[in-house]
């Protein structure tokens, strides 16, 4: 059922991305606060977020199959994309994610 979702976002320009952090590290708290002002400024209305902190999820963390945290995937639009670190680095990630400004 999960899967539907992403493949309708795929015909209606929807990104859904999962935020992996851990716990309150200052990483992980720069992450979630970069990340959601990416989106909010650049997405609008056009994405799903999900923050994942594998200290209370550790099994969806194995499953994501993860090399390091905190990480941001892109599941839709594909490719499915990977990045590591505070996401700090917005004008990296607008070009990486292939949003179009």
């Amino acid at each position: 059922m999960e899967n539907i979702g992403m493949f309708n976002n795929l015909e209606n320009g929807r990104y859904t991305l999962t935020l992996y952090v851990n716990g309150t590290t200052p990483n992980s708290v720069a992450a979630v606060v970069n990340v959601r002002r990416l989106c909010e400024e650049h997405l609008a209305d056009r994405y799903d977020l999900e923050v994942l902190d594998i200290s209370r999820f550790p099994a969806k963390a194995k499953k994501a199959q993860l090399i390091g945290l905190p990480a941001l995937v892109k599941h839709t639009p594909l490719p499915v994309r990977h990045f590591l670190g505070d996401m700090s680095q917005t004008q990296i990630l607008l070009k990486k994610l292939d949003i179009l400004l």
